[in-house]
């Protein structure tokens, strides 16, 4: 994944020295404690992570757009697996963003723990892409889509997350950054998708999909249906905004609800009061459960979200009451 730029200096009989232009990058690790479906604890992670917000547009990136699956498109096709009775397998790709080669040339500080003796000054050079990265997104998902128009699978042209291939059989293939879900009609060609991926990439094969980004997603195959629940999604946003013990509430908003900008903040003394109120955090929050199982919340985020920028405490009132309902209709 990295070189050293020793190569570079052995070209001089000088030390290892910069060009003007040259930036270099540092990084960090990041840890992380993964959790199953049931809130155990599946792994511990740890990740080196480059600083790509010190990248500079035109040295050492450009083109940055990457897609993912739309949430309602995912609720579709697991309706329509539901209707045909589809299996429904999930798979995660392992360092899905080590995979793809970088179009242009990225320094990084050498990692801490792995800093060659007598090399310190060395800096490394990027011969893969690397989480951080602004462009990383983007040069996976490029792999992956090249990946499977080879394997014959059509990225749909209304939904760019979406892999179609018609052969006897209509299968699918949902992307979301490294988190797949495959749609087949029975074992024999799910079998076959798998091995189409695994061909390339090493993959975990997690199965019958139940758990998948912060949805709980229940099948009964002999009555058709598919359910899905954010319950724990729901339970984790009360407890990082302090709220499970909170007194819960029926409607998520008055009926008269009317938030307008005569309620933001003007004095210092009224932006202080507001400093270290998470309002960004929980409307974002309550965002996601909407787009995802939750519509009732639609009015309530669609006014909070107008004052992002300078909320006052009125609007603060407004989304923690949301969260109070959330509470009360948590099933």
């Amino acid at each position: 994944m990295l070189k050293s730029g020793a190569k570079a200096a052995e070209c001089s009989d000088e030390e290892w020295h910069m060009e003007v232009s040259m930036k270099v990058l540092s990084n960090r690790w990041v840890f992380r404690v993964k959790y199953l479906a049931n809130d155990e604890i599946e792994r511990f992670k740890a990740r080196l992570v480059i600083k790509g917000f010190l990248q500079i547009y035109g040295v050492n990136y450009f083109e940055v757009y990457s897609p993912v699956v739309r949430l309602e498109t995912l609720r579709m096709l697991l309706t329509l697996a539901a209707i045909w009775d589809y299996e429904i397998d999930q798979m995660d790709m392992t360092t899905a963003f080590l995979n793809g080669d970088i179009d242009v040339e990225v320094f990084m500080e050498q990692p801490e723990g792995y800093v060659e003796e007598g090399k310190e000054d060395f800096v490394c050079v990027l011969l893969k892409s690397l989480y951080g990265l602004k462009q990383a997104p983007r040069v996976w998902f490029r792999l992956l889509k090249d990946h499977l128009e080879c394997e014959g699978y059509t990225l749909m042209n209304c939904e760019a997350c979406v892999a179609v291939k018609i052969d006897i059989w209509l299968v699918f293939i949902s992307i979301y950054v490294d988190d797949l879900i495959l749609f087949a009609p029975n074992k024999v060609i799910m079998k076959q998708m798998k091995a189409t991926l695994h061909r390339r990439f090493e993959m975990k094969d997690l199965g019958p999909i139940h758990y998948i980004l912060g949805w709980e997603i229940t099948r009964n195959r002999r009555e058709r249906t598919v359910f899905i629940s954010q319950r724990q999604y729901a339970e984790k946003v009360l407890r990082r905004f302090d709220m499970e013990n909170c007194n819960g509430c029926k409607v998520p908003c008055s009926p008269e609800l009317k938030l307008s900008k005569v309620m933001c903040p003007t004095t210092r003394e009224e932006k202080l009061l507001m400093e270290d109120k998470p309002y960004r955090s929980v409307i974002g929050s309550l965002m996601y459960l909407m787009l995802g199982t939750r519509p009732d919340l639609a009015y309530v985020v669609r006014e909070c979200s107008q004052f992002l920028n300078n909320p006052g405490i009125l609007h603060w009132r407004v989304a923690k009451r949301a969260l109070r309902y959330i509470k009360e209709t948590m099933d």
